[in-house]
């Protein structure tokens, strides 16, 4: 019985001594490089010899600091040398080991760069400019040269920069780290304004309104302005010293504006010649003048909505930027029929168009969703080389549509008015002043306009839109009452 027992102890003996042997863990790792620039990452593999069960990483300087990976991804966004520590475990023991200066982490490339909070100021004012380096710069110089007299300078990496003296100034950064050095210079980059220094400028809401109506003037002048003296050709008031003035025109023109900004050292002088168009107010129900943009001006100032591009980069009839829209094809604008009721009244619509096409376009189209079921009116070109080179329908008994054959050729690359009257039983049209046809007819019926939208620039049709037209259109105009030759002549001359 003894003998068992000794040979049981002897046994457990071993086996214990066995199970310590198995355990045993030796850390130890490497990585996929020793040495990177800012920003780059490391990843690291264990290597460690034995049943590890548990690592537990430490990285100096780096990112995640820490890790229970057996084989962790870590950034390194600062230069310097760093050490890494493993430490493995099992349910026996726990060792680590530690690397000192494994990592070396080295300095990029600087690639320099910056902004301002802005770029024009008034004398004294300051701004701050922000340095958008990257390769990690250690130091900054900046410099701010004028054209003339002395340079401001600074070595802040975001300063702030008053500026007392007026002129344009380079700014120039020159930044460095222990390993590189790079610089930029903008040109002309700040301009100070001298703070007695005026110069005169001013917008309006619109430059055409119709007799009757207003225009709300803005004053624009750079500056320290004290005072502002504004006249107003054709106005009422015919001068103002307030900032922004709102003034009435009653009569036809074109109109010119001027003011005079001050302070008790300067003035400056704007004036801009023709600048106000008035149109005859009377029975105007809709004002199309396309002045930058499409909105309409007449009284109502009716909703737009606009399909496709309208470009305002050329010119219009008196050579003035802007104030005529170019319709591509594939554009056009609507609204409400129900904002101008045509109806049995009698009406007068005036546009003038620019074209070299030859396609089938639709000027203008009042109703027409429902096609032959509505009573439509509409102005369309080209529907023929040979009959039908202009065409107005009123959609009257009597099949009361003109049609145009050489004398309504405007399709030329140039400026035409083209005037569309109906007058009870008559209806007209004038091109570039002069009526070139009329016709008469039994009775007047409806122009359908409920739920219907008047367009310009296409067709609209049962299914889909079409005949779009590609030119310049400008001054599109519609009255609820029919002209005479007499105000043709004058909306033709305006």
């Amino acid at each position: 019985m003894k003998r068992i027992l000794v040979l049981i102890a002897i046994t457990a003996v071993w086996s214990a001594c066995k199970k310590d042997k198995d355990m045993n863990i030796t850390p130890e790792f490497s990585a996929d490089k020793q040495e990177v620039l800012a920003g780059e990452t490391v990843t690291f593999s264990d290597l460690s010899t034995g049943p590890a069960s548990k690592w537990k990483w430490t990285f100096e300087g780096g990112e995640p600091a820490t890790s229970d990976l057996s084989g962790p991804a870590v950034k390194y966004m600062q230069p310097g040398t760093y050490a890494v520590t493993l430490e493995i475990s099992n349910a026996a023991t726990s060792v680590s080991t530690k690397k000192t200066g494994f990592i070396k982490v080295g300095y990029n490339q600087l690639v320099v760069d910056f902004s301002a909070s802005k770029t024009t100021a008034l004398q004294g004012e300051t701004i701050t400019f922000t340095d958008k380096t990257t390769g990690i710069p250690t130091t900054w110089n900046w410099t701010f040269t004028p054209e003339s007299g002395t340079s401001i300078s600074s070595t802040d990496q975001n300063p702030a920069i008053k500026f007392d003296n007026p002129g344009i100034y380079t700014v120039k950064l020159v930044t460095t780290n222990p390993e590189y050095n790079g610089e930029k210079t903008v040109q002309k980059m700040i301009t100070i304004i001298d703070i007695t220094a005026v110069t005169a400028e001013f917008s309006a809401a619109s430059t055409a309104t119709y007799t009757g109506g207003d225009i709300q003037f803005e004053d624009k002048t750079l500056g320290t302005v004290t005072g502002w003296t504004w006249t107003f050709e054709g106005g009422i008031p015919a001068t103002s010293t307030e900032q922004n003035p709102k003034i009435r025109y009653n009569t036809p023109g074109r109109y010119k504006v001027k003011l005079v900004a001050n302070n008790t050292s300067k003035n400056s002088t704007m004036e801009k010649e023709s600048y106000i168009f008035v149109v005859p107010g009377t029975d105007l129900v809709g004002f199309f003048p396309f002045n930058n943009d499409h909105s309409e001006q007449g009284p109502g100032k009716s909703a737009v909505s606009q399909t496709g591009a309208i470009g305002f980069a050329n010119t219009d009839r008196k050579g003035v930027t802007g104030n005529a829209g170019y319709f591509n094809g594939a554009s056009w604008i609507s609204t409400p029929s129900s904002n101008f009721n045509l109806a049995d009244n009698n009406f007068s619509i005036s546009v003038w168009i620019k074209s070299a096409s030859t396609a089938r376009m639709m000027v203008w189209q009042e109703s027409g969703k429902n096609g032959s079921g509505d009573n439509q009116s509409w102005l369309r070109m080209n529907d023929n080389a040979t009959t039908q080179f202009l065409r107005f329908n009123t959609e009257n008994p009597g099949s009361a549509i003109i049609s145009m054959a050489t004398e309504g050729k405007v399709n030329d690359d140039a400026w035409h008015h083209i005037v569309c009257v109906r007058d009870g039983l008559l209806t007209k049209v004038y091109i570039d002043g002069v009526k070139v046809k009329e016709m008469s007819t039994t009775a007047v019926k409806i122009v359908t306009g409920a739920g219907q939208l008047f367009k310009i620039g296409a067709q609209e049709g049962v299914s889909s839109m079409s005949n779009y037209y590609t030119g310049m259109i400008d001054d599109l105009i519609i009255y609820k009452r029919a002209f005479t030759d007499a105000d043709v002549t004058a909306l033709f001359n305006l």
